[in-house]
């Protein structure tokens, strides 16, 4: 909560101010319902989101902040702010274990799961026209828990991770609309786990700094016992932000 305070603080003052020549910047952000599905584990058997813990939709917050520029050798830079939270409440039909504890079966288990992730990204653009190409890197906080309580048994277990990630993002604009398409793609793989990130968008930019943007994305967090936790979640859907441009 504190993170998307201060983002949001920041992308507020940014558009405050007026870009100097050959200086970009651009923001946007959105808050959406998203599905949510996968299984965890630590030290047992997987445990699915959806049919142990009754999980299935997400609430998922989203802003960024970036800055293009003229000078050569010097990389474009974005900021970005994912905020992922979801709870249920589901009386298990199956015993489990996680993180030394035993969940009986026929018991009501409450479960809690959050993914704040903080990232920067350093890009250039060797295409740049109406068509645009960006290659860079991505270095991605991840900070979360994962929290299971019932009658007879109360675990959490926390994520605190710092993964690099490459960046690839492609967005092509159609001359004299102010319309747009474009993706985008992060990943990274490593010592049996893996994360990625993609979306697919369309968008519009008025003549007064303001845009509208569809899309869809996708993450997906393949851990292999990080922190004692292991899980296979994906994240994704729909999308409607908004977005400001200098």
């Amino acid at each position: 909560m504190k993170r998307t305070l201060f983002a949001t603080c920041t992308l507020l003052a940014c558009s405050a101010l007026h870009a100097a020549p050959g200086l970009s910047i651009y923001g946007g952000g959105y808050n959406w319902d998203t599905d949510f599905s996968g299984t965890v584990s630590s030290g047992g058997a997987n445990i699915d989101v959806e049919d142990d813990l009754g999980m299935g939709k997400a609430d998922q917050s989203v802003i960024w902040l970036g800055l293009e520029h003229a000078v050569p050798l010097i990389p474009n830079a974005r900021i970005r702010y994912f905020d992922l939270y979801e709870s249920a409440s589901n009386r298990i039909q199956r015993s489990f274990e996680f993180n030394g504890q035993t969940y009986l079966a026929s018991t009501r288990v409450d479960s809690e799961l959050e993914l704040d992730m903080l990232e920067g990204t350093l890009y250039y653009s060797p295409i740049d026209s109406n068509l645009k190409l960006d290659l860079g890197l991505t270095i991605r906080h991840i900070d979360g828990f994962i929290r299971l309580n019932s009658i007879i048994a109360d675990s959490r277990l926390d994520i605190d991770e710092i993964l690099p990630l490459a960046h690839g993002a492609v967005r092509f604009d159609i001359p004299g609309t102010g319309a747009y398409v474009g993706g985008e793609l992060n990943a990274i793989k490593y010592d049996g786990s893996s994360m990625s990130d993609y979306n697919a968008r369309v968008g519009w930019r008025s003549d007064f700094l303001l845009g509208v943007e569809v899309g869809y994305s996708q993450i997906s967090l393949d851990l292999d016992n990080v922190s004692q936790l292991t899980t296979e979640l994906d994240m994704g859907g729909p999308y409607l932000a908004l977005s400001l441009g200098f």
